[in-house]
């Protein structure tokens, strides 16, 4: 019996209400893929509905920024007696943790599924693409399934520092359908993610408007010459340098640090047309703009129209929602580093709960006239950091540093030669708090410790599959 794979679209007419807000909809129904996937159009639409699917609660609009994954990291409070608390002690015995992790692994696949469906037919429909459509659409595409497989991995994959086996550990999905698809074994499923990320970046690179305009400029199809708004505003789409910045990331969890820092750096010096850099190290004064997640820094992001909702709902500022305790912030910001940092006094509440003192996050927060609405999920600072950690110049590692330090309003007078990994841990549990970063720097070093100095050990790495793939994988 043939198939029906659905997708949450907006139909013509209401998909595009106006320049810019393409990625800002709010599903209101369904619609046939196989229908769909006839014309240029439907192909838009289908890979529009991965991006919502990206931005559910499921993934990068709750658990995989600021929800489980952030458990793991240390970074919230959890409720004693709550699954909350058990993701936080690493319990993946507890029922109620298996099922929010594989609800994040289904979720995860079905986001593959949506541009799978793209993937598996858009050779043979090139011809009904008008010129650049089809290499933008598929090179997103890919991008998108990289995007997805890589957090899958990350997540659910061994630690990288450990021994590599030659098990099967998990399914690399190429294809749509029903049926559980065989696992690869790490090494396959990490040239299989190469595979995806260097087809992408030949593609993008060759149409991508980023390539040719600011980022300024691509914000409005008036000030640059593009087809139309399906080719604007790239930071909310997977652009060419956002492919760059995925490799450097994988890169670097694989242990090669020589082309970790060789990609990121291609990130970092990126120019646009009139040679000023595409990107720059957000500040006191872009947080001043109402930009607290410093989305301006953001090479790839999401947009997601209900963000003040969401925030609102989860941070909540009489100290209801999520909320980090004293000890997160005595490590993190400790009283005689923290008086300058722009980060603790503009991204931080201080509560009072019960008596006790707690710390509310405002990072996503939006108010009518700032408002970003976007989540970035790879920003500028990561790539500086990689450099930082994977480059054999200390003098580069120091210099990249004490421009980083610049803008966050801490002493740029520290040396990484002999403490790299201390300085890094520290700042990056101030950079990307709510982010769900933390967890993976911790498993990708093989750290023996969090930040407060509690303790990790390598069963608390790796995340179990859900019982169905574990029982399908062991025949």
């Amino acid at each position: 019996m043939k198939k029906i794979f659905l997708i949450a679209v907006i139909l013509s007419g209401i998909l595009f209400p106006s320049c810019n807000d393409w990625l800002d909809v709010n599903p209101r129904t369904q619609i046939r893929k196989d229908v769909l996937l006839e014309t240029q159009k439907g192909f838009r639409d289908v890979l529009s509905g991965a991006y919502i699917r990206l931005k559910s609660d499921g993934l990068y609009g709750g658990e995989m920024t600021w929800g489980a994954i952030e458990y793991l990291g240390k970074h919230w409070e959890p409720t004693a007696g709550q699954t909350d608390q058990y993701i936080q002690q690493y319990n993946y015995t507890n029922s109620s943790v298996k099922d929010r992790f594989a609800n994040i692994f289904k979720t995860y696949y079905q986001a593959i599924a949506d541009v799978n469906s793209i993937l598996e037919v858009i050779d043979d429909k090139k011809d009904i693409f008008t010129t650049g459509n089809y290499e933008l659409i598929k090179g997103e595409a890919l991008a998108i399934r990289a995007f997805c497989h890589l957090d899958v991995l990350r997540l659910f994959g061994p630690m990288p520092t450990g021994e590599i086996k030659e098990d099967k550990i998990l399914p690399y999905v190429k294809t749509v359908t029903n049926e559980i698809h065989d696992h690869s074994t790490y090494e396959q499923f990490v040239q299989l993610l190469f595979e995806d990320l260097n087809e992408a970046e030949e593609l993008l690179g060759k149409v991508d408007p980023i390539l040719s305009y600011s980022i300024d400029e691509l914000k409005d199809e008036t000030t640059c010459d593009v087809e139309d708004d399906y080719w604007t505003s790239r930071q909310v789409r997977m652009n060419y340098y956002a492919v760059l910045a995925l490799k450097a990331r994988l890169y670097l969890w694989t242990q090669d640090k020589a082309n970790a820092a060789l990609y990121a750096k291609k990130v970092i010096d990126a120019k646009d047309a009139d040679g000023q850099k595409m990107w720059t190290l957000a500040d006191g004064s872009t947080m001043e703009t109402g930009d607290l997640a410093c989305a301006s820094e953001s090479i790839f992001g999401l947009s997601v129209y209900n963000l003040d909702t969401k925030a609102t709902g989860t941070f909540d500022l009489t100290g209801n929602g999520k909320y980090a305790g004293w000890n997160f912030i005595y490590y993190v910001f400790p009283t005689n580093e923290s008086v300058a940092d722009v980060r603790r006094s503009k991204q931080w509440v201080d509560l009072k709960k019960n008596g006790q003192d707690i710390y509310v996050c405002k990072k996503f927060y939006q108010t009518e006239r700032d408002a970003k609405n976007e989540i970035p999920l790879i920003r500028l600072t990561e790539m500086y950091f990689i450099v930082m950690e994977a480059t054999t110049s200390a003098t580069e590692a120091n210099q990249l540093y004490g421009e980083y330090a610049s803008t966050r309003g801490v002493s740029s007078n520290v040396d990484l030669t002999s403490n790299r990994e201390n300085v890094l841990k520290k700042e990056f549990n101030k950079e990307f708090y709510a982010e769900g970063q933390m967890f993976f720097f911790y498993k990708r070093t093989g750290a023996t410790s969090a930040l407060d100095y509690s303790p990790l050990k390598p069963e608390s790495y790796v995340v179990p599959l859900p019982e169905r793939e574990i029982i399908y994988n062991n025949k």
